[in-house]
């Protein structure tokens, strides 16, 4: 017997079309999951999803300011070896900012 031959055996048998019906099975069962995902998605208020999109946009900006501050206390405290009471008052930066752009 031949490939071609043992090929249309193969194909007449139906073992072939049971693969592919699964395939397509699985992917109708994504599509529909898709499609509910995208339904959930539509079914929120609109000042939810507002709320939700700035979040997503605040996050990094948030987090860079509270890593900013840290760094400033933990530099100034830990580093400098001064009080904490000092790190966030105008006056001390002010005098620092003076220091490094004072003309010599």
């Amino acid at each position: 017997m031949s490939m071609a031959d043992e090929r249309m055996d193969h194909e007449a048998s139906g073992s072939g079309s049971k693969a592919e019906e699964k395939s397509s099975g699985r992917q109708k069962r994504s599509s529909r999951a898709k499609a509910e995902e995208s339904s959930n998605k539509k079914q929120r208020p609109k000042g939810v999803s507002m709320l939700l999109w700035l979040l997503r946009k605040s996050i990094v900006p948030l987090i860079m300011i509270i890593m900013l501050v840290a760094g400033l206390y933990i530099g100034y405290v830990v580093i400098g070896k001064q009080s904490g009471d000092e790190v966030f008052s105008w006056a001390t930066w002010q005098h620092l900012y003076d220091l490094v752009f004072a003309e010599s």
